[in-house]
């Protein structure tokens, strides 16, 4: 048996891997036996795996969350590749060490320069004319820097990996100064403000582990009211900033996923927070049709369909 990351698993490869547990569930065949459907991860990708046999054995030995270690077999099920799992056990981090073990391989991380990123996003803020828009940013960046350069962006849907957010940061901050130069009659100070604070809220919507969750605070209030308090918490401490500057930054975060029924507050009613909206959106979908290409593991040109745009996407060279 080979170790392989997920990228690299074929049909047909007998596997002795360590993965982390993204989703596990109890479910039940149509003939009423408990099976365990999983979803396990390294830092290439993600793939389904069952465990058919032995459940009542195994079902207690891991959570979601933890890192494994499996036996199984890869196989193809409706056209996409699948574990079927053998064995599968909780890592013992001192034991397995000894075998390659390492905990770094199984959290899907950046591909970009994380250090890198972090001072572009810094020379951003510095070039924010408006004193109290860069007073704002600037404080909560310093407050939130750690925090910043390893949140995910996302459980799933967009950036959903270690450095995810600062990666979505960095990519809309540079659509922003590249749009507000297109558009002179926009406010590029607070285009920029607005995309550097829209998902500030993420880091106490989210609690960051080999399996990303919700914390409580993610689940009762979520990430726009949450950004939006982290906001006004910081201007507080500002003397004497502008009411209205002050509502439109809050109009930005309450109104930055652009619609009602994707749990938007506000929708966008000035041309920056409709900017901010409309970067946001472009960065979020290019970064999961790029990952649904790349993750797919069907054979031939195009994708299946089970992805988010439940459509066939082209992954051929030309």
């Amino acid at each position: 048996m080979s170790k392989k990351y997920i990228k690299d698993l074929q049909e047909g490869d007998l596997i002795s891997n360590y993965f982390g547990v993204l989703i596990k569930s109890l479910r039940k065949t149509k003939t009423d036996k408990d099976y365990l459907d999983l979803i396990l991860v390294d830092k290439t990708g993600r793939i389904n795996a069952k465990v058919w046999d032995r459940v009542e054995n195994v079902k207690d030995n891991f959570e979601k969350g933890d890192p494994v270690a499996v036996k199984g077999l890869v196989v193809s099920f409706n056209e996409e590749l699948q574990l079927k799992v053998d064995s599968v056990r909780r890592v013992d981090p001192e034991l397995d060490k000894k075998y390659g073990f390492n905990f770094m391989d199984l959290v899907p991380t950046t591909e970009k320069d994380i250090n890198q990123m972090w001072d572009e996003v810094q020379e951003f803020i510095q070039s924010i004319q408006n004193p109290y828009l860069k007073s704002v940013v600037s404080d909560i960046y310093l407050k939130f820097g750690d925090l910043i350069k390893i949140y995910p962006a996302s459980m799933i849907l967009h950036h959903p990996y270690r450095g995810g957010l600062l990666e979505h940061i960095q990519s809309t901050s540079n659509l922003a100064v590249s749009i507000s130069k297109n558009y002179p009659n926009l406010d590029g100070d607070l285009v920029l403000t607005g995309i550097l604070l829209h998902d500030i809220g993420k880091l106490k919507e989210l609690e960051p582990d080999m399996a990303t969750s919700y914390t409580d605070e993610g689940n009762f209030i979520g990430h726009i009211v949450l950004g939006r308090d982290i906001l006004l918490e910081a201007i507080s401490k500002i003397d004497n900033f502008p009411e209205t500057l002050k509502l439109k930054l809050e109009h930005i975060i309450l109104s930055h996923q652009g619609k009602y029924e994707w749990q938007s507050p506000k929708e966008p009613e000035f041309l920056e927070a409709l900017i901010v909206y409309l970067i946001d959106e472009m960065d979020t979908r290019i970064n999961q049709m790029k990952t649904e290409i790349e993750s797919d593991n069907t054979e031939g040109d195009w994708t299946s369909k089970k992805n988010y745009f439940h459509r066939p996407l082209y992954k051929g060279d030309s």
